[in-house]
Order: structure tokens, then sequence, then C-alpha cells
């Protein structure tokens, strides 16, 4: 496994330290060592899926959400490749309006969009990346099909998708989960509130 997989695997267990305690996130992060040194994406997929399963037995919802968004956000502090692209096709456009008109009919790879009145509803579709591909997070990639996983893990993509956002249009916007491809749905979907 890669080093990039172990320190993701860490930064979810430093999120639950940092919100419900370390005693939480020593029983939900049981095995980490495993899962961070696992050459198989698949074993690193089920774990996460397990531990996930045990934040959502241990915490309240709010609070899961607020742990996986933080993740979401640092994540993309960490990997700012798509913003940055998404920012300079921005500046192409003199307006927002005619931007957000060109991703929509042009949508980067993996994307599809919907306008409806001041909301954008941005769909990934990691299915189109490759065969058996089941999120754009190399924790969950590999997910066996036919196996769920809580909808909590997703809030990382929520978080991930609102800093992608603000940063593109400079200004805050609120994000909500819809539907998720680890969860069972063909594609994840977020309601950007613009």
């Amino acid at each position: 496994m890669t080093s990039k997989t172990a320190g993701q695997i860490e930064e979810i267990g430093g999120r639950i330290e940092q919100f419900a305690g370390a005693a939480v996130s020593k029983k939900v992060m049981e095995g980490s060592d495993k899962a961070s040194a696992a050459s198989s994406p698949e074993t690193v997929a089920l774990w996460v899926k397990e531990a996930i399963d045990k934040l959502d037995a241990k915490i309240p919802p709010e609070m899961r959400e607020q742990i996986m968004t933080t993740c979401g956000h640092n994540c993309i502090a960490r990997n700012s490749r798509p913003m940055e692209a998404a920012k300079a096709r921005r500046k192409k456009f003199s307006d927002e309006k005619t931007f957000l008109n060109a991703e929509i009919n042009k949508p980067p790879k993996g994307f599809r969009f919907e306008k409806k009145g001041n909301v954008l509803i941005q769909y990934y579709t990691p299915h189109t990346f490759g065969r058996g591909m089941r999120c754009y997070c190399a924790l969950m990639r590999a997910l066996p099909e036919g196996v769920t996983a809580s909808p909590t893990y997703c809030h990382c993509s929520r978080g991930f998708v609102e800093k992608y956002w603000e940063g593109i249009l400079g200004r805050k916007v609120k994000v909500e989960l819809g539907k998720t491809a680890i969860s069972g749905a063909d594609e994840c979907q977020f309601t950007i509130h613009l």
C-alpha cells in the first residue's frame, strides 16, 4: 500500500480523535496498521467500510459528518490539482454564469452537472474511469461490487466538493450529499447551493 493511503487512514483516525476523543478513535481504528500495510486495495476498502460502520455505531450523525467533512477539507488542501485546473478554466470566462454553462456542457471526465435555478447538481461517475471503480478515493476505490458502505464515508467527498467550489467561485457554498456509489447508487450526487 502507498504511504499516501496510510496517511489517509491516519487522517481519519486523527479527525475521530479530534472530535470524538482518543477512546473512540482507538476502537474505530483497530486494525488500521494492518490496513495501512495491506497490498490489496480491496482489503483496505473492506477495512475502511468496517471502520465507518463502527463510527456509525459509536457517535451521533452530526459528529460523524463533521469528522468526514474535515477529512475532505484536508484532502483537497493536499490534492488541489483538480481545483486549480477548474480555477484556470474559470478565468477564461467573463462571468460565473458563462463558466457554469461551459462546465455543464463539457464537464471534466468523471463528472456531470445539472443546473436548476441557483442550485448546481454535481455527479461523480467513478465507473466511467475504469472497470470496478466504486469511488474516486483510493481508500474505497476497490470496494467489491455487491458490498455497500455507509454514506457517512461520503461526507469526506462532500467536504472536498465544498472546498472545490469555494476555491473556484471565491465564496462560501453549501453542499448537500445525495446518493453515493459506495452505498449502492450508480453515481454520487452533490447539491451545491450557489
